[in-house]
């Protein structure tokens, strides 16, 4: 019994580690994507489990709340206006040279 805990808490570690990782090496389009999920996941549980501060917060962050966070009746942040999320900045690979050694 106590390898068969062992082995699990090892798989659960693991886990969150790989997800830790996709999450903060991915692309903020998938980090959007997950906090919006956890806020519906938040959102739908129980009211006894007191996540409506949780849920607020993760839409927040998410940025899929108004300008201000507070009621939802403000126009969206200029970034979000345009393409409905913020864009990352992509730099190609082959522009990008050495310093120079003076």
């Amino acid at each position: 019994m106590s390898r068969l805990l062992d082995l699990g808490l090892v798989a659960i570690v693991l886990a969150a580690s790989v997800g830790y990782a996709l999450y903060s090496l991915g692309p903020k389009t998938l980090r959007r994507g997950l906090r919006v999920m956890l806020a519906d996941l938040a959102a739908r549980a129980p009211a006894a489990l007191h996540l409506g501060r949780v849920e607020r917060r993760l839409r927040e962050s998410a940025g899929t709340a108004g300008t201000c966070g507070g009621c939802d009746s403000c126009a969206p942040a200029a970034d979000d206006a345009r393409d409905g999320a913020v864009k990352e900045i992509r730099v190609p690979a082959a522009s990008i040279g050495r310093r120079r050694v003076n």
